[in-house]
């Protein structure tokens, strides 16, 4: 053991912690792995539905039937509704613990030689739980709903999964230098911030200390081992994304072979192969759990012997057991369990291979244009000669009431200067030159420069009505005014961010085909008098495209840049996917439609429910 205050050697001591892994995962390895795919299965098939259900009844309460930003505040203003939020909160909160604390406790037992049996789990874990129901516990909600998740360790609870920095945000940020900067150093805080308070768990179940305290300690007790424990759970992950590579590979080889030989035999064997990769994959993924969890307990183990004056005193001992191999029936049920899972997997994903299958009609909209500066022309004629279907641009009004496209109210980030382009008349915003990191180059364009241009070409826009907030009160008819006196204005598709001027648009005139724009979109859509919606990739689900089938509403998704995303969405055949790659999407789209084969289908669904990580 490290004396006390000693330096940790990183190498070795991320050595000692991944074989110290690999002894917990040899000794208890199949029961832990299906304690964690079990608690992953009662958390997706029961807590999931009862919380949803909890949401759609606080939605009620505020009199909505889904939720988006501007109608966060009729929750605030109906008690009901924020009542059943906070129980929505303080439910995910409290199964999320108790999930990873009855794994931490496992693998606790398991390194001390302790009998790994359901009663004396569940005592030790009711003695904790008396625990998480005081407030001394909610010192562990940043943790947990914060930075864990940030930091790409969602996995951990399906509750958690989908945590995330929206793309769009993202995106944005990394479109300067400054930016881009700052997003690196972002994600190295989160993930510092992550390391240094991977104890918390471990501490809070093992040593009575408040949530809190727990953190405090786990800062200070990582000073030395953060290195290594971060060397070690990034190994972890690196053999998990290793191993999600091999079952991709085997999963769909035999579809290869089936669409050469034997076509007609393809659907069956990819459905099962379907199966078995994600029976694989929550298996791959429940034994990396495991496996960090066990490098928790070790770090904490070394981290304490190297700081004994920090040791809370009340540490339950989890010293690594010699014992002997998980027993062979144990080992057989957890195959049996695996080709159950396989079995089962096979049979309900045999619908999703034939329905992704279907030929997609997804429209590809270059956001903002393709191939140089964003809203100008030169940008709309990259996009166009990419093979985009309509092109998505942002207008905005001038000082003296006419319009140009750009996006930003503010034009430092495109033009290096602090100038609101409320201050600016068209004359004088045309002749300010933008760019972008790609060395492009180019003037703001007037509207009627931009439609000008776009039908020369003959390609349909999409245009964003943006506000700067300093608007003339009449400027939706200015707007809808300048198209028609260019004769264009039913030739373009129209959405805005902002309710109001969707409902004044539809109302000027009702011919017009408008989207409704949401940043964020809850369990269902709101009511709204569009055509059709604009939904941001991270709140986009199959389960909302469904809802707008039904309620008759297009559907199209911002901003997709992902490849493998965008492959998702054109086999969902959503109406339109916006997108700052038109080319890859375009490509994607000519593939999808011109292989006739069930291979391509079957990687595309591999990749996009099985998920490891």
């Amino acid at each position: 053991m490290p004396t006390p205050h000693s330096r940790i050697p990183v190498w070795s001591t991320t050595g000692a912690f991944l074989l110290a892994a690999l002894r917990v995962l040899r000794v208890g390895g199949a029961p832990l792995a299906l304690l964690t795919v079990g608690s992953q299965a009662v958390i997706a098939l029961l807590a999931v539905p009862v919380l949803g259900w909890l949401v759609q009844s606080a939605l009620s309460a505020a009199g909505l039937i889904g939720i988006d930003l501007p109608q966060i505040g009729k929750v605030f203003a109906a008690p009901a509704s924020l009542g059943l939020f906070a129980l929505v909160t303080v439910l995910g909160f409290f199964l999320v613990l108790s999930q990873l604390l009855v794994l931490l406790i496992a693998v606790r037992r398991v390194r001390a030689g302790e009998p790994l049996r359901a009663g004396a789990v569940g005592r030790e874990f009711g003695a904790i739980a008396m625990r998480l129901i005081r407030p001394s516990s909610l010192g562990l909600l940043p943790y947990l709903f914060v930075l864990l998740p940030l930091a790409g360790f969602g996995f951990f609870s399906v509750l958690t999964r989908t945590i995330a920095v929206p793309s769009f945000i993202s995106g944005e940020l990394t479109k300067t230098i400054p930016g881009i900067v700052g997003y690196i150093v972002f994600l190295l805080v989160i993930g510092t911030l992550c390391t240094r308070f991977a104890l918390t768990l471990p501490l809070f179940t093992s040593a009575r200390v408040s949530g809190a305290r727990a953190t405090t300690l786990s800062w200070r007790l990582t000073k030395h081992t953060q290195h290594p424990l971060a060397l070690a759970v990034t190994a972890v992950l690196v053999t998990g994304l290793v191993s999600g590579f091999l079952i991709l590979l085997v999963s769909i080889a035999p579809t290869v072979l089936s669409d050469t030989i034997w076509p007609e035999a393809s659907p069956l064997v990819a459905a099962i192969g379907l199966g078995l990769a994600v029976a694989l994959g929550v298996l791959v993924m429940g034994v990396a759990v495991v496996l960090i969890a066990a490098i928790l307990w070790q770090c904490l183990e070394v981290s304490l012997a190297a700081n004994p004056a920090l040791d809370p005193g009340s540490v339950r001992s989890t010293t690594a057991p010699a014992g002997a191999q998980t027993p062979r029936r144990t080992a057989l049920l957890t195959g049996a369990v695996l080709v159950l899972l396989a079995g089962a997997a096979g049979a309900v994903t045999a619908p999703i291979v034939a329905e992704l299958s279907r030929q997609p009609g997804t429209l590809v909209l270059a956001h903002r244009g393709f191939a140089g500066v964003e809203n100008t022309i030169a940008g709309l004629e990259g996009a166009h000669a990419a093979g985009a279907d309509l092109v998505e641009i942002d207008v905005m009004q001038t000082a003296d009431e006419e319009f140009v496209v750009l996006h930003d109210a503010d034009l430092a980030r495109l033009a290096g200067r602090s100038i609101h382009i409320a201050d600016l008349t068209l004359a004088e915003a045309t002749t300010i030159t933008v760019s972008d990191l790609a060395g492009h180059h180019d003037r703001i364009p007037s509207l009627a420069d931009y439609v000008a241009r776009a039908d020369e070409l003959g390609q349909q826009l999409l245009i964003e009505v943006k506000l700067h907030g300093r608007e003339t009160p009449d400027f939706l008819a200015q707007l809808l005014a300048q198209l028609e006196a260019h004769g264009v204005a039913d030739e373009h598709i129209y959405h805005s961010l902002d309710g109001a001027s969707v409902d004044g648009l539809k109302r000027m005139r009702p011919g017009l085909t408008v989207g409704y724009t949401m940043a964020f979109a809850g369990t269902a859509l709101p009511r709204t008098t569009a055509d059709f919606v604009v939904i941001e990739e991270w709140s986009y689900s199959s389960d909302l495209n469904s809802q707008a089938r039904r309620a008759g509403l297009g559907v199209f998704v911002w901003t997709v840049n992902d490849e493998m995303r965008i492959r998702h969405l054109l086999r969902d055949d959503v109406d339109g996917i916006i997108t700052d790659r038109t080319d890859v999407a375009v490509r994607a789209r000519t593939q999808i439609v011109d292989d006739p084969g069930l291979s391509a289908v079957l990687f595309d669904a591999v990749m996009r429910f099985v998920t490891i990580f």
